[in-house]
């Protein structure tokens, strides 16, 4: 799981989510599913997530709502019996003090 998620508010199961997402992004890397910007498209319908999380429908689909309203994720509407598009937005994370450290250790070792 991302470093990023742990400091996010949001619940266990919406991270968990996220993290099938980002998952399913790395077999839509390798199958070349990109957008013009260069993001990455997802499909992974409510009912794979449903299964895989192993909760209601409705549960589910609060979770969806979640990683939206947090920025984390796109969903766009692809019309009836077709799953949603969704676009993996990976915020950038701020090096850790001991990140800095060990690049300046590296600096001064080259």
């Amino acid at each position: 799981m991302p470093r990023f998620l742990i400091a996010m508010k949001l619940t266990n199961e919406a991270k968990v989510l996220y993290a099938l997402l980002l998952d399913r992004a790395s077999i839509s890397i390798k199958n070349g599913f990109f957008e013009s910007s260069g993001a990455v498209r997802v499909y992974f319908t409510l009912e794979e997530a449903k299964d895989k999380l192993h909760k209601s429908r409705q549960v589910t689909t609060r979770i969806f709502r979640e990683l939206e309203m947090s920025g984390l994720i796109v969903r766009k509407r692809q019309g009836q019996g077709r799953p949603s598009l969704i676009t993996l937005k990976v915020p950038k994370e701020e090096p850790t003090k001991k990140d800095k450290a060990d690049r300046k250790k590296q600096h001064r070792e080259v």
